[in-house]
């Protein structure tokens, strides 16, 4: 636990639609409902806890939030809880299949149960862990007697100029020519990622996107707030959207005719 010159707290905070609010620690507020961040100064960890019910711009306000609260703490009258937390934990309930992520949430859960109290209500505290703190508390030790200083002795030594050792030439290959380095292949399915993006920028005032990892395959959900909520995955010079109409509005059916227009003059 980190050292601090007062007894540690534990404060959890909910997001609400964007609203960041301190509320008293209660291990049962940890539910699919929920988009929590803990501070928590016994473990010196920044727990960030999204329920499988927390729609996107919720679950992307509390990641954003608690980026910012892990650095500089969140304030409660007169005290900062939770500055310069060296430990940051996301813990997605909808992927509590994996077992990284289920260890995680053991470790959460198992960090807020037992008995608490509190100070300006929302501060939770342990009272034996004060006690403890206090009672094993070493003795103050007494000032050490200074001891006459030595005599520095004084060595001479002769230094020697030598001349910088001449630069290695490049590393060449046996036809002459310096190895090209690796790059990146960015396939045709790619470049209709682009393009999507693209499209759904140019067609929407606001737009939530997600990294999607499935089956060992990386692609993107894209949220538009009352129009679209699709997935896409880049396969190969193919990319795959569910669902390939992108929803029923007016607004979904311009972003995938933009998008398939772009995707002709490839």
């Amino acid at each position: 636990m980190k050292q601090l010159s007062r007894k540690p707290f534990v404060l959890m905070l909910k997001d609400d639609s964007g609203e960041v609010e301190p509320i008293p620690m209660d291990l049962g507020m940890v539910n699919s409902d929920n988009a929590l961040i803990v501070l928590d100064e016994y473990n010196d960890t920044c727990w960030v806890w999204i329920g499988r019910n927390v729609n996107m711009p919720t679950r992307m306000h509390a990641l954003r939030i608690a980026r910012s609260i892990q650095k500089s703490g969140h304030q409660i009258g007169v005290t900062t809880i939770g500055l310069a937390t060296s430990k940051f934990v996301e813990m997605m309930e909808k992927d509590a299949t994996d077992s990284q992520v289920a260890d995680s949430i053991a470790a959460f859960k198992a960090a807020l149960e037992g008995k608490w109290s509190f100070d300006d209500r929302v501060l939770a505290y342990r009272r034996e862990h004060e006690a403890k703190a206090m009672a094993g508390a070493p003795p103050p030790k007494p000032p050490a007697e200074s001891a006459p200083k030595a005599e520095p002795a004084i060595v001479a030594e002769t230094v020697v100029d030598r001349p910088p050792p001449p630069p290695k030439p490049p590393a060449t290959s046996q036809t002459g020519f310096s190895p090209a380095k690796p790059t990146m292949e960015i396939t045709e399915g790619d470049k209709k990622a682009a393009h999507l993006l693209l499209a759904t920028v140019k067609n929407s005032e606001l737009a939530y996107i997600e990294r999607v990892e499935k089956e060992g395959t990386t692609g993107f959900k894209i949220e538009v707030p009352g129009i679209m909520v699709i997935e896409a995955k880049p396969k190969g010079n193919y990319l795959e959207i569910s669902p390939g109409t992108f929803g029923d509005s007016d607004a979904a059916k311009k972003i995938k005719a933009d998008y398939e227009a772009m995707i002709k003059r490839m």
